[in-house]
């Protein structure tokens, strides 16, 4: 290392003061001001009335009601949420409206129009051609909840699965 000069000597300097304040600061021991004194004092108490509380919970909660516990959680469970926890309020004020409007006016579903156009019969198989689609008997129709339950040359009975409610319909040429 050969000479230094004057600009590495100040640097070399500032770190060295640096280091010393360091190790000053964190071998020296702190006496305790009065400040931290009664902050400590304060946490103190503050846990201890806490510490009560709890103990004071504990003592109060009745054997019998800790051996129902699981029965009591899964009581309040199924019970019907009067507010979705996850909606924010403007959400679920618009919620609350298209509720109120779709007990204000019950409207009955509408009346499907099927079209029964086709007949087939392949030995044991029987299908029928209902909208412009062919569905076996027993097979769900395209539209969700409708069900063909039989089918025969003039007729086909058709089954709304929410309601029970079957519909003949009869063949068009």
């Amino acid at each position: 290392m050969g000479k230094l000069g004057k600009r590495e000597m100040i640097i070399l300097g500032v770190m060295a003061i640096a280091i010393l304040y360091a190790a000053f600061e964190f071998l020296v021991p702190k006496g305790k001001s009065p400040a931290t004194v009664t902050t400590q004092k304060a946490m103190e108490q503050k846990t201890a009335e806490l510490n009560q509380f709890i103990a004071g919970l504990n003592a109060g909660l009745d054997k019998e009601w800790m051996r129902n516990v699981g029965a009591l959680i899964f009581s309040r469970a199924e019970k019907s949420w009067t507010q979705d926890p996850f909606l924010d309020s403007i959400s679920y004020k618009a919620w609350l409206k298209a509720i109120a409007a779709a007990k204000a006016a019950p409207v009955a579903p509408p009346k499907i129009n099927f079209v029964y156009s086709g007949y087939i019969e392949l030995g044991q198989k029987r299908m029928a051609i209902i909208n412009g689609i062919e569905y076996r008997e027993g097979a769900a129709l395209e539209i969700e909840g409708y069900v063909l339950k039989s089918v025969n040359s003039t007729t086909a009975m058709i089954e709304n699965r929410r309601t029970g409610v079957t519909e003949n319909v009869p063949l068009q040429e």
